[in-house]
């Protein structure tokens, strides 16, 4: 067979890849379980579509890009939490732009490196995983990679130095992680426009459009913050607090999720050095042009996105997703020189056998990231809530897993530092604003066992558990035998509430404020009750009635399973 034909049928053979690897990729986005930040994040998109702004009106800590390009879609569809779901499918958009910046990275490299590039970054687990939810880490890394591919784009013209700049400055108003990796590509930046004043050749062609595309982005941010008047809390939370929570939050080494994605797949790792150390050889055997050539950019971003990982107090696993990405385009790299060692046609046709196992393999992983059922529970429990209440019913939890409903608090979640740094706030605080704002259910999370006790004991006693996953607002009582019961009953809002068993009607004599209760639905109006019953001891609820209008029967006991860490 003719070297062009081979050549034909290796691109033919990438494309497949890349077509069968995007579809898994859209089956994660809306099959696979969401973690627990993403509805942190689904809720503030909410909350912006609301009109409410980050930082004044409610507690967030990083940079708001990934809820202001969200919020849109929650105007479009309405306020039905089960919208989470085009959430996920709108991160595809900046996957495929991440994966769109590699190959163009790379097109110098030969068509079948440029489409290896792509293939290889959606065959990564640990990339896809977090790059298909809904999270600034995944919009961040797209917009870098843009930045870098603008300016790698050939021939030099103001539009691509424009976009260069743009993407730039909106990768880092995508998260604050983007100020060390961006920060630094953006300070070399700086210097050859500093040293070279325009002249050519310069890593920045075009440095007008470069710093007019970044300064059209930078004074957009500077807008928001004036109109919103958010200035002052944007730099609090965003700066002075996270600085703070930096250096008190329980911290971890890097290697505990380092080490297992490099144990799970070496061989793109060492595709990735081998790619890394022939560029940097080839870079530095091209003389003094290296020091106009882009790919001393992407030389560096490769270490400091690195360095912006490791750095961490705690080095999650999303936070790899710079690193990952940046590391594409030289694993595609490292590919194109083991074949190019390799002379005979028989050799290299074993070597790509070899590879599209690999990439199988890698299609397995991806795979099992959809077991245990993906997340068929989580959009039931979305349902139930958007069932169970209205857009302008209040809800509880502590990382906003309601996703498209009021929350109680400013703090409408908090991590293990704040639980820790605020504590006697959120035991006071928390109980007060959801009797105040009338909030009728509660979301169980991972997060719950870590709140102060007394503010555990309010949520014990005052939600009583649909599932395991699902608490509304009523209480609990043990009527004692020979005697009568006398307590006091909580009506959180103006509303219809509803005694169960209904039996107990029957068995016995139940009184609120001195009336006797003959029906077992009934109106009260938001306040403190009194209740009497008369009757055979044994335990009963009076329960708020849901929007649906269907009573139900407390369930303790049931595990929960809608909230998860990854």
């Amino acid at each position: 067979m003719s070297s062009p034909w081979r050549g034909r049928i290796a691109r033919w053979g990438l494309v497949l890849a890349l077509g069968a690897l995007s579809i898994q990729a859209l089956r994660l986005a809306l099959h696979k379980a969401f973690s627990i930040d993403e509805f942190q994040y689904a809720h503030a998109a909410w909350l912006v579509a609301q009109g409410q702004v980050p930082y004044r009106d409610f507690f967030e800590v990083h940079f708001p890009l990934v809820y202001q390009v969200l919020a849109p879609l929650f105007g479009v569809l309405g306020d039905d939490p089960l919208n989470v779901l085009a959430l996920r499918a709108a991160m595809l958009v900046p996957l495929a732009g991440a994966c769109a910046a590699v190959a163009l990275i790379n097109r110098r490299e030969g068509r079948a490196t440029a489409l290896l590039a792509p293939v290889l970054l959606l065959a990564q687990p640990s990339f896809v995983r977090f790059a298909t939810e809904v999270r600034p880490d995944a919009l961040a890394i797209a917009l870098f990679l843009g930045a870098l591919a603008a300016l790698w784009g050939r021939p030099a013209t103001p539009a691509r130095g424009f976009v260069a700049g743009a993407l730039l400055v909106a990768s880092a108003w995508g998260s604050q992680k983007v100020l060390f990796h961006g920060g630094a590509v953006g300070a070399v930046l700086a210097v050859d426009l500093a040293l070279r004043r325009g002249r050519a050749p310069a890593l920045v062609p075009s440095p007008r459009a470069f710093l007019s595309g970044a300064g059209a982005v930078l004074a957009a941010v500077a807008a928001y913050l004036t109109v919103s008047r958010s200035w002052a809390a944007w730099w609090q939370w965003c700066f002075v607090w996270a600085a703070g929570h930096q250096r008190g939050y329980p911290g971890f080494s890097p290697g505990k999720y380092l080490l297992p994605v490099l144990e799970e797949q070496p061989w793109l790792f060492t595709l990735a050095a081998l790619g890394y150390s022939v560029s940097v050889r080839r870079w530095w055997q091209s003389g003094r042009a290296r020091w106009s050539d882009a790919e001393l950019l992407l030389l560096l971003a490769v270490p400091v996105t690195f360095g912006s990982y490791a750095l961490q107090r705690a080095p999650y696993p999303y936070s790899l997703l710079p690193f990952l990405g940046v590391l594409a385009p030289f694993m595609a790299r490292g590919v194109a020189e083991v074949f190019g060692w390799v002379g005979s046609p028989l050799a290299r046709m074993a070597g790509a056998v070899a590879l599209a196992v690999l990439l199988a393999v890698q299609g397995m992983r991806l795979e099992a990231l959809l077991d245990g059922g993906g997340n068929t529970r989580q959009r039931e429990v979305l349902a139930r809530i958007a069932t169970l209440t209205g857009p302008e019913d209040v809800a509880y939890d502590n990382s906003g897993g309601y996703v498209s409903r009021p929350h109680a608090h400013f703090y409408f979640y908090t991590d293990a530092y704040l639980r820790g740094a605020i504590a006697s706030t959120l035991a006071r605080e928390i109980p007060e604003a959801l009797v105040a704002s009338g909030c009728v259910l509660r979301v169980e999370d991972l997060r719950t066992s870590g709140l102060p006790p007394a503010l555990r004991r309010f949520l014990d006693e005052h939600y009583q558990p649909l599932d395991g996953d699902i608490s509304l607002w009523g209480q609990r009582y043990e009527a004692p035998e020979g005697r009568a019961l006398e307590g006091r009953f909580l009506a959180v809002r103006d509303g219809r509430y509803f005694v169960e068993p209904e039996a107990v009607l029957t068995r016995g004599a139940l009184f609120i404020d001195g009336t006797r209760v003959t029906e077992p639905e009934f109106t009260l109006p938001k306040g403190e009750h009194s209740v009497r019953y008369e009757g055979p001891g044994g335990p009963f609820h009076l329960l708020w009635l849901p929007r649906d209008g269907r009573r139900w029967t407390p369930r303790p006991g049931l595990p929960p399973t809608y909230s998860r860490l990854f």
